[in-house]
């Protein structure tokens, strides 16, 4: 849980190109001897029972619950999106430093960093923040939120939901691709900041802070701050924003993950960093036909399907994403394909203890990731 707030930390870091993550071995894992069941899949009801159409697997919603092969099961709602997703070609947004002050909407004090299309290898990338403060005041916050030191409410300056909007305007004077989504959302006053400084100033795994002057830190009385989170979505899908679990599986680079951060206080925006963001596309590029509950199956017997499991691996969500990917030759040139994200639990371990995912490329079912 704390390697958030640590990675929330200084100035925004690029992401590198070539993607990693530790992988879960199949072989390390202690073997579990589980009673198999008998296959069974279950259909849900339509979601609108005034048309429903049997051949439509897109307005259906299943739970599939099958043994797939030995210690290999699937225990997963998968539900269809309503429309058949398209597949879009765009490239990573270039930023203009003027447009961005602007939408700041403040005086010019701060460090403001944008990729302006001279650096091949930061495109879609914003960092400002107003002041060194601005850093350790996201580190508060964010150590907050993982604690469980912040409340959900409204700070009297802003309402949590003008505070998203006001951030959501200022996305879209940028002209990035796609809809940003509001994911988290932590209110913190004076009050707020004081207890999450003491907090942090006793946890011993955070005692290298004093030496980057967070002890002496001091609050304004009227002090209110959001730390808002969005992800980006294309059509309703959300986009891969960096989950901790992703597995670089061929020679192609992956792009940025898209993500936005920003700190919003009554004194103006403190903070915004912005990564992986793309150029708006095309309204619709080219339709994709994308597998269902066989295909997924499919898949994921292919996967394990040459591999002897000494673990439980059960298939607990599968959702969709759009999955950014460099295109061959190009360092800003990219594609966003829909995936389908399978994420696993191992011997019984939560989705989010096990940390084990799988994306498939939900037209063709190859692995991406």
């Amino acid at each position: 849980m704390k390697k958030t707030v640590i990675a929330s930390m200084g100035m925004l870091v690029f992401l590198t190109l070539s993607v990693g993550c530790a992988d879960t071995s199949l072989e390390e894992v202690p073997g579990i001897d589980y009673d198999s069941t008998e296959a069974d899949t279950q259909m849900v009801e339509a979601q609108d029972e005034t048309d429903i159409n049997v051949k439509d697997e897109q307005d259906t919603t299943v739970f599939i619950d099958e043994k797939l092969g030995e210690n290999l099961f699937i225990s997963a709602e998968l539900k269809m999106p309503e429309n058949n997703p398209y597949e879009y070609v765009t490239r990573l947004k270039s930023f203009d430093y003027d447009t961005v002050l602007e939408a700041i909407g403040q005086n010019a004090e701060g460090n403001l960093v944008v990729d302006d299309g001279s650096d091949e290898f930061t495109g879609g990338s914003l960092a400002y923040h107003r002041n060194e403060m601005a850093d350790h005041l996201d580190t508060y916050c964010s150590y907050a939120w993982e604690m469980g030191l912040a409340d959900d409410r409204d700070m009297s300056f802003l309402s949590r939901e003008d505070a998203v909007a006001r951030m959501h305007s200022f996305i879209e004077m940028l002209g990035v691709g796609g809809e940003p989504e509001a994911l988290d959302v932590v209110a913190m006053n004076q009050s707020d900041f004081e207890n999450a400084k003491k907090a942090i100033m006793e946890d011993s795994d955070y005692q290298f802070l004093s030496d980057k002057g967070y002890g002496s830190d001091t609050f304004k009385e009227d002090m209110e701050v959001y730390r808002i989170i969005f992800r980006m979505n294309v059509n309703g899908i959300p986009v891969y924003r960096n989950e901790p679990n992703l597995r670089q599986t061929s020679e192609r680079y992956l792009a940025y993950p898209a993500a936005v951060t920003a700190l919003l206080s009554n004194n103006g925006i403190e903070m915004i960093t912005m990564t992986g963001m793309f150029e708006p596309y095309e309204e619709h590029q080219k339709e994709a036909i994308i597998i269902g509950e066989d295909g997924i199956k499919e898949a994921i017997m292919k996967k394990f399907g040459d591999v002897t499991l000494t673990s439980e691996f059960r298939a607990r969500n599968i959702r969709m994403e759009y999955f950014p990917l460099l295109r061959e030759d190009s360092f800003t040139e990219m594609e966003l394909i829909p995936v389908w994200c399978v994420d696993f639990e191992v011997d019984g371990q939560s989705v989010e203890d096990s940390r084990y995912a799988i994306r498939f490329n939900a037209i063709t079912g190859e692995e991406i990731s």
